[in-house]
């Protein structure tokens, strides 16, 4: 029977039109620049972060995203009615080329601007990413997209395999830096491919909303009058709770355990390039597995018990390599399994809250729930409470994450 499946699928995308498959390959190529630049500033930057203020400024970091992922998003949607997806797109896109062209000297020269550069990497790369997914649920039916997704995000995968070996390997070598460079020409690639994208896509996708009107205030009021967005806002608020709070760990036993900033560099490469790999082999067949035997409710559900297993093993085990393994572990779902499941479930959204609700969601609401995490990881630190006393609260949040996955709104637990 599963056989039988693949084969009709396969069928089936041979029977796409010129058009179709020009959207689905542009569409990879967008999803691959995109992950390959990000996977080679991301070493970069939480390294340079490091090395300035030290891990236990992290925390503040994170907190203050909020305001400014908050005036991200009020900008995002209330321009995006205006100006449209292409134009949006071309002009945050031209930001990260400008920043990558300055930022190596700017890192050199400029004291703050460690703490600017990380603030502006963790808000641009959600904004490309929310934009080229808009579009994709825009164009893309639920049936298509149990397998159509995962190769979107293996794709992705494959180009931050692609972009995390040359911090990985080179970042010794070549200064840390001046791998701002590198990131240009996967951007120029991905405008170019972005612009071939929207000609392939829908006219209401592509033009004008007709109501020129838009604010974070939309958003809101769109997620608060939907049961999924709803569902969807929840599992971004605990996927990013737990990511978070392991995240600080790992930097810890980094800034104890690695001393000269190149070293972090690769070593924060390596480990992204590892996560990637699983990453890519989860996005070509975990999901669709998972959907085919079990289910989209059951598979939201299995996702939280994996990492409350995950939780469990860092308080047995509070080694270098078990927050490493666990790190690898939450990541490869967060990319992977979790994305493309998170992603199915706004295909049956109107057009309005695919992209002003998503926008709330994938960057205020991502962002802000590392702040609610630093909270907790300060009020920790105040209290002088033990390091591993963290694994407890992210395995209480898995818990709380299972309940709210047996909740999932009746409409999405049978896929169409």
């Amino acid at each position: 029977m599963f056989i039988d499946k693949l084969s009709a699928i396969k069928q089936e995308i041979f029977s796409f039109t010129r058009s179709e498959r020009i959207f689905i390959l542009c569409a990879m190529i967008c999803g691959f620049c995109i992950s390959a630049e990000y996977a080679i500033i991301r070493p970069v930057s939480n390294a340079v972060f490091m090395t300035a203020y030290g891990s236990g400024f992290f925390p503040w970091v994170w907190m203050a995203l909020v305001p400014l992922n908050f005036l991200a998003v009020e900008l995002y949607n209330r321009f995006l009615p205006r100006l449209g997806c292409r134009n949006m797109f071309l002009i945050i896109a031209s930001l990260v080329i400008g920043v990558n062209a300055i930022g190596p000297l700017l890192l050199k020269t400029w004291s703050l601007f460690p703490f600017v550069f990380y603030c502006w990497k963790e808000i641009y790369v959600l904004l490309m990413f929310q934009q080229l997914w808009s579009v994709i649920h825009s164009m893309i039916k639920f049936d298509r997209a149990k397998y159509l997704y995962g190769l979107f995000f293996a794709v992705g995968g494959l180009g931050g395999i692609v972009g995390s070996f040359l911090p990985g390997f080179l970042a010794v070598k070549l200064g840390s830096e001046n791998f701002l460079y590198m990131g240009i020409p996967f951007y120029c690639a991905l405008v170019a491919s972005f612009l071939i994208l929207l000609t392939h896509s829908h006219d209401s996708v592509k033009n004008k909303w007709e109501v020129k009107k838009g604010s974070i205030q939309e958003g809101v009021k769109l997620i608060v009058k939907s049961r999924t967005l709803i569902f969807i806002l929840l599992l971004v608020v605990f996927m990013q709770l737990t990511s978070t709070i392991l995240y600080y760990q790992i930097n810890q036993t980094v800034e104890t355990t690695i001393l000269d900033k190149d070293l972090r560099t690769e070593f924060f490469g390596k480990i992204l390039g590892l996560t990637n790999v699983i990453t890519v082999a989860l996005q070509c067949l975990g999901s669709f597995l998972l959907v085919h035997f079990i289910g989209l409710r059951l598979s939201h559900f299995c996702i939280p018990c994996i990492l409350c297993v995950n939780a469990l093993g860092c308080l047995v085990f509070p080694f270098f390599s078990m927050f490493s393994y666990a790190y690898v572990t939450i990541k490869a779902f967060d990319f992977s399994v979790f994305g493309i499941l998170k992603e199915m479930l706004y295909i049956p959204l109107s057009k309005e809250e695919k992209f002003q609700a998503k926008a709330f969601i994938d960057v205020f609401a991502y962002r802000s729930s590392k702040a609610l995490a630093s909270f907790l990881i300060l009020a920790f630190q105040f209290i002088q409470a033990p390091f591993s006393a963290l694994s407890w609260i992210s395995a209480i949040v898995c818990l709380i994450w299972c309940f709210v996955a047996t909740k999932m709104p009746q409409e999405q637990k049978k896929p169409a």
